[in-house]
C-alpha cells in the first residue's frame, strides 16, 4: 500500500524549490487527515472529492472539501486530464499565479504526487484544447478576448452576456435554429474574422442579440441569433442559467467549444460538455 503521507513529506523535504498550495483529489476521508497532518500549516490545502459521504466528513473535522460532479473512481487514468483542466480553471479565477508550483496528491483511482509548474500551464493554457479541436490557438485566444471585452463593457452602460459556439458550421447549425435574419450574409470573411481585433466592436454589437454567435475553425463568425436545441437528455443543473445550459449542450453535441460569457462577469469555457476553464471579472 502506498504511504501517501511520506511521500509527501519526502516530496516537501527533497524538493529545492517552494510550494505555494496543495490540490487533493481523494474519495478516503482518512488518506486526506493523515496528508494534512503533515503539512506545514502556512501551507494552503484544496481538497476535493466525488463522495458526498468524504465531504461532510472531512468538514466536521475542520478540513475545507468540495465536492466534484464526475465520479473519481470510474474515470480511471483520465483523472490526470481532470486534474489538469482543474488546474487550468484555478488560474483562470485568479486562485493560482504564473510562476507558482503546486504539489498535487491522488488518492483515487490512482495513489500518486505530482508536482506542476503553473508558469508552463499559464503560458499554453488554451493549447491543448485548441489542439484536441482542431482549432487554431490565435481563434480560441481572440474569443476570449471578445469575451473579456463584452464582459468588461457590457452594452450602453448595462451589463450582458454572450454566447459563442465554434466548430464545424454544418454541425453547430444542424443543432441550433435561428432566431433573427443572419447580419453576417454576404460580409467578406475579412469583416467578420475575430482574429481581426477591428472587427471586434462590430461583433460585440451582434453578440447581445438572443442566441449564439458562430464561428467556424478558422475564426470566422457566419450567423449570429442562433438558439441552441438542447436535447431532453441534457438537463440543467442547479443554479445554472440557459445560457450556460446551451453553451454545455452545444459543446457536448459539437465536436466544438463553446464560450459564455454571463451577466455577472464570469466566463466559461466548455468542451465536451462539462466547463473546461473559468474566469470571474473585476
Amino acid at each position: 500500500m502506498v504511504d501517501l503521507a511520506a511521500m509527501v513529506t519526502s516530496t516537501l523535504s527533497n524538493d529545492r524549490r517552494s510550494f505555494q498550495s496543495v490540490l487533493m483529489l481523494a474519495n478516503s476521508a482518512r488518506k486526506v487527515k493523515l496528508v494534512a497532518e503533515v503539512l506545514p500549516p502556512e501551507l494552503p490545502l484544496t481538497v476535493l472529492s466525488s463522495q458526498s459521504r468524504v465531504v461532510e466528513s472531512l468538514t466536521e473535522n475542520g478540513i475545507a472539501c468540495s465536492l466534484l460532479e464526475e465520479n473519481l473512481t470510474s474515470q480511471g487514468l483520465s483523472v490526470l486530464k481532470h486534474m489538469h483542466d482543474l488546474v487550468l480553471q484555478a488560474i483562470g479565477e485568479g486562485n493560482l499565479s504564473s510562476g507558482e508550483r503546486m504539489l498535487v496528491v491522488l488518492a483515487e483511482p490512482i495513489d500518486g504526487v505530482f508536482v506542476i509548474d503553473t508558469s508552463t500551464l499559464n503560458s499554453n493554457r488554451f493549447a491543448s484544447l485548441a489542439q484536441d479541436f482542431h482549432i487554431d490557438l490565435g481563434v480560441l485566444t481572440k474569443v476570449m478576448e471578445l469575451a473579456r471585452h463584452i464582459g468588461l463593457r457590457g452594452r450602453e452602460g448595462h451589463s450582458i452576456g454572450a454566447l459563442f459556439a465554434i466548430g464545424p458550421l454544418p454541425a453547430l447549425r444542424k443543432h441550433s435554429t435561428a432566431l433573427v435574419l443572419n447580419p453576417f450574409k454576404g460580409h467578406p470573411s475579412e469583416k467578420r474574422t475575430v482574429l481581426d481585433d477591428a472587427n471586434h466592436e462590430t461583433l460585440a454589437e451582434f453578440a447581445w442579440l438572443d442566441g449564439a454567435i458562430l464561428f467556424n475553425r478558422d475564426g470566422v463568425a457566419s450567423d449570429a441569433g442562433r438558439y441552441i436545441q438542447v436535447p431532453a437528455g441534457i438537463t440543467p443543473k442547479a443554479g445554472e442559467g440557459g445560457r450556460h445550459l446551451a453553451a454545455r449542450a452545444i459543446s457536448q453535441l459539437v465536436e466544438g467549444i463553446a464560450v459564455c460569457v454571463s451577466s455577472s462577469g464570469t466566463i466559461t469555457m466548455y468542451a465536451n460538455g462539462r466547463d473546461r476553464y473559468k474566469v470571474k471579472l473585476n
